[in-house]
């Protein structure tokens, strides 16, 4: 039986078997990729073992809040489940990706009623979600709160609904805030301008029970951690708002052409094969203009293209950041093939298409060496150690956070001279010689060959003897040095 008949028969049950079977395909097989997939992951993994779920803490002299707490308490809960292994830390990414998928089928009944199902496995088997859910973001469980808060718009606007379900949209925008903060709210600035332009009074935006929803569910936890860490608040306000909205200091596609770069492919090819088909059915037809379009279409058109719009202006870019376009970009594509009857062929070529999708995601599991992946690392680190480490500290080289979710010990990086350090987010969390006066045992330092001399010099400065327990070999298997690892004399039995 071929994957439309299975999806026309049983639509919704059929939809959540193959988001899962997408999702779930390889999710640990594997190791986690640095940087985003190790802090997001270490971040987590802090509250396990600080009984902290409150203050973000990439260690414990480090805080770290560059995203809300909503994915990591859903990464945190899923590990003290299912343990520390990467299947459970990607499990809730992949979850939102179902939940998307089960969300957009409860709008596509609203907007496509011939084929509601048709929205649902259009984003369901588009590369860009599936992959997405394949990787520990934030930007999966966002899309997810986002089409949630829409959804309920939709029922109270179009369906008929009471108007509880503008209660609900705005604690599913409270969700998203709690998830990405001020980007959560895009769709509701969407709504709003499509709500101002086709007035309806009897759907009242808002509403004092909603809005306290959204207070409480949105911007509780902000009130704590502001009143705890005196000066979040100017952080909250200078780096994660003004800095990625106004300036080119995070060095994300700051260009003017940057949009061209990071989202372009992103919704084109990002959304194959369906575009293909979209094009090809509409090649050499007629438009309508806006005025002819139903209302629910311009609806969508408002939720695309304004937080689109909003997305490239801002001067910080990273392809992920439209995942939540995607909902309304499937929709739209859904709606331009309503008509359209799906022929044998095009039923296999989906099921090879699904092939491929399930091959790509093994190819990236089994078959990729890269740099950046933490269990390959701790493969080659794990020879070398003496003992269970108690830190691992890099002395000017990239944090490799998700090794805390290997050796459930602090990661910390090192710097030789003291630089800002601001109250989150910082460059460094400590200098090597003030490493050194700290009385600990069990510590691990690694770093390139190059600076290895300056480590030597730093630490017989601070009174230490360094002992070098060896070089990682490269990833790729050759011959070269990859990384030098030392201990100091002490803090290991026998070393």
């Amino acid at each position: 039986m071929s994957p439309i008949v299975l999806i026309r028969r049983h639509p919704l049950a059929a939809l959540l078997a193959l988001a899962l079977l997408l999702g779930l395909a390889f999710q640990g097989s594997r190791g986690l990729l640095e940087p985003d997939e190790g802090r997001y992951t270490n971040v987590a993994l802090q509250m396990l073992h600080t009984g902290d779920f409150i203050s973000l803490r990439r260690n414990s002299e480090a805080l770290h809040f560059t995203k809300p707490p909503l994915t990591y308490w859903t990464i945190a809960a899923s590990v003290a489940t299912f343990g520390h292994n990467e299947w459970a830390v990607r499990l809730p990414i992949a979850l939102a990706f179902v939940l998307s998928v089960g969300l957009i089928y409860g709008l596509g009944k609203r907007f496509v009623p011939e084929k509601p199902w048709l929205p649902a496995l259009i984003y369901a088997t588009c590369p860009i979600p599936m992959l997405a859910a394949n990787t520990v973001n934030t930007d999966s469980v966002l899309a997810a709160m986002e089409t949630l808060a829409v959804l309920c718009y939709v029922q109270a606007r179009f369906g008929g609904g009471s108007r509880w379900w503008i209660d609900a949209m705005w604690v599913g925008f409270g969700l998203a805030f709690l998830t990405k903060g001020p980007p959560g709210l895009l769709p509701l600035l969407a709504i709003t301008a499509f709500h101002l332009s086709h007035r309806r009074a009897d759907v009242p935006l808002l509403r004092p029970l909603g809005l306290l929803g959204f207070a409480l569910v949105g911007l509780g936890w902000y009130g704590v951690v502001i009143r705890r860490h005196p000066g979040l608040l100017d952080y909250f306000l200078g780096h994660e708002v003004y800095a990625r909205i106004a300036t080119d200091k995070l060095r994300r596609f700051p260009q003017w052409y940057g949009p061209l770069i990071a989202y372009l492919p992103t919704l084109t090819l990002g959304v194959l094969p369906w575009l293909a088909a979209v094009i090809h059915r509409r090649w050499g037809g007629t438009f309508a203009g806006w005025k002819q379009l139903p209302e629910s279409t311009r609806f969508l058109w408002f939720w695309f293209v304004i937080p689109l719009v909003i997305f490239c202006l801002a001067r910080s870019r990273l392809p992920l950041y439209v995942l939540p376009l995607f909902a309304p970009l499937c929709l739209l594509m859904a709606g331009a093939l309503r008509e359209m009857t799906i022929p044998r062929w095009g039923r296999i070529g989906l099921g090879v298409w699904l092939a491929l999708l399930v091959a790509l995601k093994a190819g990236f599991a089994y078959a990729w060496v890269n740099d950046k992946d933490a269990r390959q690392f701790t493969e080659r680190l794990r020879p070398l150690l003496p003992g269970p480490p108690s830190e691992i500290l890099f002395v000017e080289d990239m944090t490799r956070n998700g090794l805390n979710l290997y050796f459930r010990t602090e990661v910390e990086r090192l710097s030789f001279k003291p630089m800002p350090h601001p109250i989150s987010d910082s460059d460094y969390d400590a200098t090597v010689a003030d490493e050194m006066t700290e009385q600990e045992t069990g510590r691990i330092f690694i770093m390139k060959t190059e600076v290895e001399q300056h480590f030597l010099n730093a630490a017989r400065a601070g009174g230490r003897e360094p002992v070098l327990l060896g070089h990682l070999p490269h990833p790729k298997g050759n011959n070269e040095r990859d990384r030098v690892v030392y201990t100091l004399r002490g803090d290991f039995p026998g070393k």
